[in-house]
C-alpha cells in the first residue's frame, strides 16, 4: 500500500490498482515509447523476461538526469536487452558514450542486436562478461559522469566500490531495485519477493553508504522497486 499524508494523524491509502493507473498516466504523458523501445519490450515479453527491466517512466527519469547533469559518459552495469540503455543513450549529446555490461551471453546478443536498430547505436558499446572484469578494463577510460547499477544484487557493494573510484566529482551513481522487493524495510516474510540474507544486508549497506551527506547529495526515490540517486561531492 502507498500512503499520502493528509493532516496530523490521518493517512489515505491507495491500492495497487491506483498505482498502476498512475503509472499508465505518467507513461502516456511523459514517457511515450517509440517502435525501438516497444520492440525491446516485446522481445522481453516473448522470452518471459518482461518486468525485470525498468518501466517507461523510470527510463525517462534516468534520461532526465542524464540531460539535467549534462552527462557524456555512462557505465551501465546490467543491461538485459538494452531497454534502459536506450533511454540513457538518447539523453547523451552527440559525442556521448554508454558502456553496457552484460554477463549473460544470450542477453548480450539480444541487447547488441536490438540496440543496433536504434538511431543512437553509435553511442552504445555492449560488453559481455563478468561485470567486475569488464569494469577493470573500463577504468582506463574514466572518469565517468554516471554509473547505473541494475545487476546481481549481491554484487552491489563491489560495483559501488568501483563507481566511487571512477565517477567524477559532481557525477551520478544510481542503483535500481534498492527497496529489494520490500526486504530492506519489511520483515522478510512480508516482502513481495524473497531475497536471501546476504542480498538484504548488501542492499541495506549500499543505501547507507550512498546516504552519507559528507560524500553524496542523495535520495532514494520511491519507484515501485526503489531507485537510489547519489551525486558525488
Amino acid at each position: 500500500m502507498v500512503y499520502v499524508f493528509l493532516k496530523k494523524g490521518e493517512f489515505l491509502s491507495h491500492s495497487r490498482e491506483d498505482k498502476t493507473l498512475a503509472d499508465e498516466y505518467i507513461n502516456q504523458h511523459f514517457a511515450q515509447e517509440d517502435e525501438c523501445l516497444l520492440a525491446i519490450r516485446r522481445q522481453l515479453k516473448t522470452d518471459g523476461k518482461e518486468g525485470i527491466n525498468v518501466g517507461p517512466h523510470e527510463g525517462k527519469l534516468l534520461q532526465f538526469f542524464v540531460r539535467l547533469h549534462k552527462v557524456k559518459r555512462i557505465v551501465e552495469i546490467g543491461t538485459l536487452y538494452g531497454y534502459s540503455a536506450l533511454w540513457l543513450a538518447r539523453g547523451l549529446p552527440t559525442e556521448g558514450m554508454i558502456y553496457c555490461l552484460e554477463k549473460d551471453p544470450e542477453n548480450f546478443i539480444k541487447a547488441r542486436d536490438l540496440l543496433k536498430q536504434s538511431e543512437v547505436s553509435e553511442k552504445v558499446e555492449v560488453i559481455q562478461g563478468e561485470a567486475l572484469d569488464s569494469l577493470k578494463l573500463l577504468t582506463k577510460k574514466g572518469p565517468f559522469d554516471m554509473v547505473f547499477i541494475d545487476a546481481n544484487k549481491a554484487g552491489y557493494l563491489s560495483y559501488l566500490d568501483w563507481a566511487e573510484e571512477n565517477v567524477r566529482a559532481g557525477g551520478l551513481i544510481i542503483g535500481d531495485n534498492t527497496f529489494l522487493f520490500g526486504n530492506v524495510f519489511n520483515d522478510r516474510s512480508q516482502a513481495h519477493l524473497p531475497s536471501n540474507e546476504t542480498q538484504v544486508q548488501v542492499m541495506r549497506e549500499f543505501n547507507q553508504r550512498l546516504a552519507n551527506p559528507l560524500k553524496y547529495n542523495s535520495i532514494l526515490i520511491p519507484t515501485h522497486e526503489g531507485m537510489t540517486i547519489a551525486q558525488k561531492l
